[in-house]
C-alpha cells in the first residue's frame, strides 16, 4: 500500500484508536499496523515517533514510565485524547456515507459480473472484520442475521428452481 493513498490525518486517528484499547510503544504500533494490513502498510519510525511526540504535546496522549526496557517509551491516551477520538469517529461516519455513494457509482460503472465479484470479495472481508469486532454483541448480531436472511431470500428468488435444489 502506497502511504500516499492513506488519507491525511488517518494515522493520527488510528494511533489514538490503538491507544484507546491499551498503552503501546511506537515500535508495537508500527508492528500492529503492519499485521492489520497484512504487510501492505508499515509506517516507519520517521512517521510514527514524530506523530507520537506531536499528539503528546497536544495532551492527547501521555508517556508512561518505561517498564524496565531501556529506550522504550509507552504511550497512553488521555481524556482529551478520548474526546478527540470520538470527534474523529463522528467524522468517519460521514466518510462512510460518502463511500456508500461511491459504491453506487461503481455499480453503475462496472459490468454486473465484475461488480458482483467485487461485492462478494468485499463481503468476505467485512465478515472477517465483523467476526473480530462483534464476538459478544448480541443485538448487532441479531440485526446482521435479519439483514443476511433478507439478502438470502432475494438471492433465492433470483436463482432458477434447478439451482435452488442444488443448494
Amino acid at each position: 500500500m502506497d502511504p500516499q493513498t492513506v488519507p491525511r490525518g488517518f494515522l493520527r486517528f488510528y494511533v489514538l484508536s490503538l491507544l484507546s484499547r491499551s498503552p503501546e510503544a511506537g515500535y508495537s504500533i508500527m508492528r500492529m499496523i503492519e499485521e492489520t494490513t497484512d504487510g501492505a502498510w508499515r509506517p516507519g519510525p520517521g512517521t510514527v515517533y514524530p506523530l507520537l511526540r506531536g499528539i503528546e504535546s497536544e495532551s492527547l496522549v501521555r508517556r508512561l514510565d518505561s517498564a524496565g526496557r531501556e529506550g522504550s517509551v509507552t504511550y497512553s491516551i488521555t481524556e482529551k485524547g478520548k474526546k478527540a477520538l470520538e470527534e474523529l469517529q463522528q467524522g468517519l461516519l460521514s466518510a462512510v456515507r460518502r463511500e456508500r455513494a461511491m459504491i453506487r457509482m461503481f455499480a453503475d460503472l462496472l459490468p454486473a459480473n465484475v461488480f458482483a465479484q467485487l461485492y462478494v470479495r468485499r463481503h468476505r472481508d467485512t465478515f472477517e472484520i465483523l467476526q473480530q469486532k462483534l464476538p459478544e454483541r448480541e443485538s448487532s448480531l441479531k440485526q446482521l442475521r435479519i439483514l443476511l436472511e433478507s439478502q438470502l431470500e432475494w438471492i433465492d428468488s433470483q436463482l432458477s428452481p434447478k439451482s435452488r435444489r442444488a443448494r
